[in-house]
């Protein structure tokens, strides 16, 4: 059998992934020192953690509104009160809370909101439909997007970086362009030196993403016909366990593809390690896509040719089939003229949306509000 030649090994290339990804943190001083500043090596912080979203609670300077505010901080979900007049809920509790004071409903209110919860009757109907209609235009998706490359900036363009054989001394190599409407992951595989992989990855998410009420990953791309790799790693080491799940495209086809947590496979250095026991959505510390040789312990992709590869991709997202109230409205009787007209508004905005009285959560027993609002945020 006929060995292909070793080919010449990149260390510069092999230094800039280390010190582009932090591998090595003190690889960055050594890397200005003899290189200078490359322009890829620039660390710009990642915006703050989008799908760690805001929880708007109205009229919360009440015992309801402090239990309210507390359930949420619990589950990690930050909270913005919007005080109006009648006051603001006290700013007493251990995690931060947001207090917004003020005299005009603007869109600002709603800034990466993804729920409304009202504790209390408003005014007048005039100022409901005048916040629904803002609700309709400005509270987040349902499915929120982590990256989306038909609208690229400056941030997008500098969280990715590629991973190639190149860190175990094969000579393939990739990259991540953003066009205008998509970001292009393209390359050439070779298998020379025992290689056969490329891969781009997202610097560690600081903090790290939390997808604990969603199911998987949806990915739109537009592939070569080839096989695929979405890589997610619960930790933020650079050489340690990920979870991969392997994808066919379609050539020259737009697809897009769910990638269910569960169906994520433990992986160590292309070994399935299953003891190592299931996905964990709470701590997702980075994504890498990949294009290889290798499936797991020891399989060979089927439809793998080495040479030239590319796929497109035009956004990144979190998915879930629940379906969640954007707006919770705790009312003291339900069955009074001023809520059912409040209700027929809501029914009218198209906005999901949860009537619920006070004596459903007002009591003394915290557990009991705890497990009543899960119930409704969950649903």
């Amino acid at each position: 059998m006929t060995r292909s030649p070793r080919q010449a090994w990149d260390i510069k290339r092999f230094w800039q992934t280390l010190t582009y990804f932090e591998a090595v943190p003190f690889l960055n001083c050594l890397q200005r020192l003899f290189f200078g500043q490359s322009d890829v090596l620039v660390q710009l912080p990642l915006k703050e953690n989008k799908m760690m979203t805001t929880v708007l609670v109205m009229n919360a300077n009440s015992s309801v509104g402090e239990k309210v505010i507390t359930h949420l901080l619990n589950r990690q979900f930050k909270v913005r009160v919007l005080g109006k007049k009648l006051g603001v809920a006290p700013n007493n509790f251990a995690d931060p809370v947001e207090v917004l004071t003020v005299e005009n409903i603007t869109p600002a209110i709603f800034d990466s909101v993804s729920m409304v919860i009202n504790c209390s009757p408003l005014s007048n109907e005039w100022e409901y439909q005048e916040l629904f209609n803002l609700a309709q235009q400005y509270l987040l998706s349902p499915d929120p997007t982590i990256f989306d490359f038909t609208q690229p900036t400056d941030d997008l363009k500098t969280t990715w970086g590629a991973v190639d054989d190149v860190v175990m001394g094969g000579v393939s190599s990739s990259q991540i362009q953003v066009s205008r409407d998509c970001a292009i992951f393209s390359g050439q595989v070779s298998t020379a030196n025992n290689g056969g992989f490329a891969s781009v990855r997202t610097r560690n998410f600081s903090p790290p993403l939390n997808f604990a009420n969603y199911e998987g990953i949806e990915i739109r791309i537009k592939g070569d016909g080839k096989r695929y790799k979405l890589i997610t790693r619960c930790e933020g080491k650079w050489d340690g366990l990920s979870y991969c799940y392997s994808f066919d495209t379609l050539n020259n086809t737009l697809q897009t593809l769910r990638i269910p947590f569960q169906q994520c496979i433990p992986v160590f250095r292309a070994k399935t390690v299953p003891e190592v026991g299931k996905f964990d959505p709470t701590s997702v510390y980075s994504l890498q896509l990949m294009h290889s040789k290798f499936e797991y312990d020891g399989g060979l992709n089927p439809t793998f040719s080495p040479g030239f590869f590319c796929l497109e991709i035009e956004t990144i997202k979190a998915y879930t089939s629940k379906v969640r109230p954007q707006w919770i409205e705790i009312q003291p009787v339900l069955n009074s003229a001023f809520c059912n007209a409040v209700e027929s508004l809501l029914h009218q905005s198209g906005l999901n949306y949860r009537l619920i009285s006070c004596s459903e959560i007002d009591s003394e027993i915290d557990s009991e509000i705890d497990s009543t609002l899960q119930s409704i945020i969950d649903s």
